[in-house]
């Protein structure tokens, strides 16, 4: 009768205890900007080590628990466990001298009695453009019941165990430093047992500076965790490529060297080339005799995946990857009666999700950088995967947090942020788009308050300009590195670059619109019009013009991407330049990489040219042209990798975050939503004949949705929709004489 008394009680207890539990939501805990006692740490002195890393553990006890956190704010990088058991990885990066605040809700992980929270924090002092040149801390506290129980600088304990091997080469110029371990089977003791001491390897903590702290805001990574097949006795293959850290099982049966290589493609010989991508793309690990977990530490991506014994042998059950991806992009659908496009739509889901994890990347896997320029498609699709402009709003945030950018000239934006610069580098280009993105952040949004914040960032560039413009007006001779596309179009940008001007006209007319400066609207024009007198030559917009004996003199050099920065920027329209639109409408494309009647005009690629091409096909109403030419491109892409990549071939990135832009495309020129006004409360269709008979989907907006349905029978489009409360919808006009009815149901 006791023994079922004590058993009665416990199981209560139990109940009330998982009862009790009041989980914060996400969105609050990534509100979190402060500490109650925690204070930041590292060892002793040692806090501008490169490459070194630092395990931290507390014990905490659990009687009644109703709640659960854990804050931490760290540099460089920090990965999380609870009793063993994975729970997060971070920071979310921030401006040089900011640190944003993570908290977590770890209920679900803790125990009645003792629990094992530890730290594992990597200091890489290493300047790169994925993570600052910062030196190393941990701030971090537990707290249990609105108490907290353990915080550093007052409890946490620090060893160096020396697991992780610092004397190693970076993994690319981008980042920082490859993964090599050296690993006996108790490798993981001090993170799972609560009476594990190693003083040998103890380090004595101080408290360093001060840290500025800010909230985290985006939303909490989406950690699922997937598995890989075993294509044959060293190779193993995901179903897509994926980002993540990658884990696997293994046994082996004596003093081990494994080489853990990975890339998203195979090369011709059937095997993984760590090189491709100029990265050092494997894992080291030697091993003693046992049973191995094994995760990375940093997030990488592949497709492939090759296990190499140098010495010894073994055995590897498993091979899985712990997503570290965006897991605010579910709640857009997009579904055809063309499964091509359906396929695509999927295909730039899954690009933006490893793409966009707290700041707008160009690749997960070479460089993790917050690009400008793919910033401004990518927030595009952002904003319609999710539904609002948090990662945007800390993405143009962290460009406006710094007094002044370090390494780079003074008014100058960083080409990427937050990045270290040693090699004192720019694109003056990309600062350009900084200013344009900034407008269409302001009509998502409605920030007046950051748009405004930005002036006085965004003067001094239009400062910075000033010294280079000619007698015409034009920027001539821009120093650093002036980037318009990765084609040919790179190797003609001096003295005078017609797309850059294109670009700088467009720029200036942004300002004059966010600022009121009447001034600068005049200026922008006055760049266009010298523009279309110097390098229009009766056929095509030439590239550039160069200095000769003093006088500026238009070269025979023509690029794709050249006619279609006229266009896109308004220099020219089809209105303007009728005949130039017709070639480019009827005779460029993917058509004409078979049948070339332009020999002499340089082909575009994927970015940025073919994507500004789909913007002017989009602002004609061009749909089925759209349909066909996307299918065309990139359908190869979402069938070989199953995300998008940088070039228009695998040669580069094959998961490029830019390249979800395709998304937009779909669900403006397909679906017919053509814009989402948050500030008006008004939603814009438009609908035009693409060849499809059905189209539905659904696009998050705020906490709420719009959805929309059409079916096109005979020339008469039936459409359904739901708008979120308060919203109003607005019918575009129709320039499509296939369509000749349109009727609400």
């Amino acid at each position: 009768m006791k023994s079922f008394i004590a058993l009665l009680s416990s199981i209560i207890c139990t109940i009330l205890w998982i009862g009790c539990t009041s989980p914060k939501s996400t969105s609050d805990l990534a509100t979190i900007d402060s500490f109650v006692k925690a204070v930041p740490v590292w060892a002793d002195g040692q806090d501008t080590v490169k490459n070194q890393t630092l395990s931290f553990r507390e014990v905490i006890t659990v009687e009644r628990l109703s709640s659960a956190t854990i804050r931490l704010a760290a540099s460089t990088n920090y990965r999380l466990h609870v009793n063993g058991q994975f729970v997060a990885h971070g920071p979310c990066v921030a401006a040089h001298d900011f640190y944003r605040v993570d908290c977590y809700d770890i209920a679900s992980f803790l125990r009645e009695g003792d629990n094992v929270v530890a730290v594992e924090v990597a200091g890489y002092n290493e300047p790169s453009y994925y993570l600052l040149n910062q030196p190393s801390f941990l701030q971090c506290e537990v707290e249990l019941n609105n108490k907290v129980v353990a915080a550093t600088g007052t409890n946490f304990e620090a060893f160096q165990l020396a697991q992780r091997k610092s004397d190693v080469p970076r993994f690319s110029f981008q980042r920082p430093f490859t993964e090599y371990y050296i690993l006996a089977p108790d490798y993981a003791d001090w993170m799972t047992k609560k009476d594990w001491k190693d003083p040998g390897y103890q380090v004595s903590l101080f408290q360093v500076s001060e840290k500025q702290l800010i909230k985290r805001r985006v939303a909490y990574p989406d950690y699922r965790k997937h598995d890989a097949t075993m294509m044959n006795d060293s190779i193993f293959k995901f179903d897509c490529n994926s980002s993540g850290f990658l884990g696997l099982h293994v046994e082996v049966t004596e003093p081990s060297w494994l080489k853990i290589s990975f890339d998203e493609l195979l090369g011709e010989d059937g095997k993984v080339h760590v090189e491709r991508l100029g990265c050092n793309a494997f894992l080291m690990y030697e091993l003693q005799p046992g049973t191995y977990d094994l995760e990375s530490f940093e997030p990488y991506t592949m497709q492939y995946v090759q296990c190499t014994f140098l010495e010894g042998k073994g055995k590897i059950s498993r091979m899985y990857m712990r997503d570290y991806c965006n897991a605010d992009v579910k709640r857009a659908t997009f579904e055809s009666d063309n499964a091509d496009l359906n396929r695509l739509f999927e295909t730039a889901r899954e690009t933006h999700r490893q793409n966009s994890l707290d700041v707008f990347m160009d690749c997960a896997s070479r460089e993790r950088a917050g690009w400008l320029c793919d910033s401004y498609f990518s927030a595009r699709v952002a904003f319609d995967f999710s539904g609002h402009t948090k990662l945007e709003k800390n993405f143009i945030e962290n460009f406006l947090l710094p007094t002044e950018f370090k390494d780079i000239d003074k008014g100058m934006l960083p080409m990427c942020y937050p990045s270290d610069h040693w090699n004192h580098n720019y694109i003056p280009n990309w600062a350009m788009w900084f200013v344009l993105e900034l407008e269409e952040y302001l009509h998502r949004s409605g920030d007046r308050e950051m748009v405004d914040q930005a002036k006085r960032r965004v003067y001094e560039l239009v400062d910075y300009f000033k010294p280079y413009l000619n007698e015409d007006g034009l920027l001539e001779k821009l120093d650093k590195w002036i980037f318009v596309e990765w084609s040919a179009a790179n190797s003609y940008v001096q003295d005078v670059n017609y797309p850059t001007n294109m670009l700088y006209a467009e720029m200036l007319d942004v300002v004059s619109r966010l600022y009121q400066d009447e001034e600068l609207g005049k200026r922008a024009e006055a760049v266009r019009k010298a523009i279309r007198e110097q390098a229009f030559d009766g056929q095509f917009f030439c590239d550039n013009a160069v200095r000769v004996n003093g006088k500026l003199e238009r070269t025979d050099h023509h690029t794709e991407v050249c006619q279609y920065y006229a266009f896109f920027f308004r220099t020219a329209t089809p209105e303007t330049y009728p005949d130039l639109w017709r070639t480019l409408r009827d005779e460029f494309g993917p058509a004409r990489k078979e049948y070339n009647p332009y020999p002499s005009v340089e082909f575009a690629n994927a970015f940025i040219g073919n994507y500004l091409r789909l913007e002017l096909l989009s602002r004609e109403g061009l749909s089925k042209q759209l349909l066909n030419e996307s299918i065309a491109e990139y359908l190869i892409m979402a069938n070989q990798t199953g995300t998008l990549w940088e070039n228009m071939t695998s040669t580069a990135s094959c998961n490029h975050g830019f390249a979800a832009h395709l998304e937009r495309v779909l669900v403006r020129d397909i679906l017919g939503v053509y814009d989402v006004s948050p500030t008006e409360k008004t939603i814009r269709l438009r609908f035009v004949d693409s060849g499809l008979k059905h189209c539905k989907g659904a696009l998050p907006i705020g906490d709420d949705e719009m959805r929309l349905e059409w079916t096109l029978e005979k020339g008469k489009l039936s459409y359904r929709l739901d708008l979120p409360k308060g919203y109003k919808a607005e019918i575009e006009p129709n320039n499509q004489s296939d369509i000749l009815e349109i009727v609400q149901i």
